[in-house]
């Protein structure tokens, strides 16, 4: 498996948006115009919650809303052994492959070679986010992909009290 802090720092534009801009002729084209043109404000909206997503505090954990279900966190707490951090990291687990099922991903658009990516732009905005909203922890995002492809990039969280002593 392989894993990396969040630095989404190499980008290259996305297959179908350099196809797309060199169909316009338009060389200057940037993916915030192609936002604009494909209608994207309904997408970037609803990412809103993927980039930066609500969190719950619960048993000294913090978690994702969407994630978060008190008898599933009571049932890893039971099964790791009341380890905090595995907890938050197993169930904030967002594996890519499942958040984009219905989305073909293996098209022209080649958009499963762009989901490193994406997680990589994840996991960053995950922490300057965590991060900010909880000023008095350290936030530990990881990023991973499986080597045999096995589940994908995959981005996840956990907590642990702040090591400095000023907060």
């Amino acid at each position: 498996m392989s894993r990396s802090k969040p630095s989404w720092s190499d980008r290259r534009l996305p297959a179908f948006f350099t196809r797309w801009r060199t169909e316009w002729k338009d060389e200057t084209l940037t993916p915030a115009n192609y936002l604009d043109f494909e209608g994207g404000l309904r997408f970037v909206l609803a990412a809103a919650w993927l980039f930066c997503p609500e969190t719950v505090e619960y048993r000294g954990g913090v978690f994702l809303k969407e994630r978060f279900g008190q008898g599933n966190v009571d049932d890893w707490f039971t099964k790791l052994g009341d380890d905090r951090e595995r907890v938050e990291a197993v169930v904030n687990q967002v594996k890519l492959w499942d958040t984009f099922v219905n989305t073909p991903l293996t098209d022209d658009d080649q958009l499963g070679e762009e989901l490193p990516g994406l997680a990589l732009a994840l996991g960053e905005c995950w922490q300057g986010v965590l991060s900010a909203r909880y000023p008095d922890l350290e936030v530990t995002v990881e990023v991973s992909d499986e080597e045999d492809g096995a589940y994908g990039p995959t981005v996840t969280f956990w907590t642990s009290p702040s090591g400095t002593p000023f907060g």
